[in-house]
């Protein structure tokens, strides 16, 4: 190779592919993940590995407009609903008296009340 730029161009050419290919195969192991039998501590680490796996892959985002922050707003919600879908059903109710709030918590927030809940069963 003649430059130092030519072989950043072919490595991520090379490369880029990879990281299709590993966004792929994390968001469809993040829509497919449910509790089960496992903690909910447990449980929500592995899907919090998985939207920190997608962040470092995804490119970032730069806006000085102010709406990255309507974005973000969106973002956790999603993950809120994604959070509350893969409980085990014995929580139903619990996602039911989420879901009911006048403002949603924050996923931080759902983990910590229903971790809670979990305790005193």
């Amino acid at each position: 190779m003649d430059s130092a730029y030519t072989v950043w161009q072919e490595l991520n050419e090379r490369f880029s592919i990879v990281s299709g290919h590993k966004f792929y195969e994390t968001q469809r192991d993040l829509f497919k993940l449910e509790q089960g039998n496992d903690s909910i501590e447990f449980y929500f680490h592995k899907r919090k590995g998985f939207w920190d796996e997608i962040k470092a892959l995804e490119p970032i985002i730069k806006c000085s407009c102010g709406a990255i922050k309507d974005w973000e707003n969106k973002l956790e919600k999603t993950r809120l609903i994604q959070f509350l879908m893969g409980l085990h059903s014995s929580y139903t109710a619990a996602r039911g008296q989420l879901l009911m709030m006048s403002s949603w918590p924050t996923v931080n927030q759902a983990f910590m009340l229903l971790k809670q809940e979990e305790k005193q069963r």
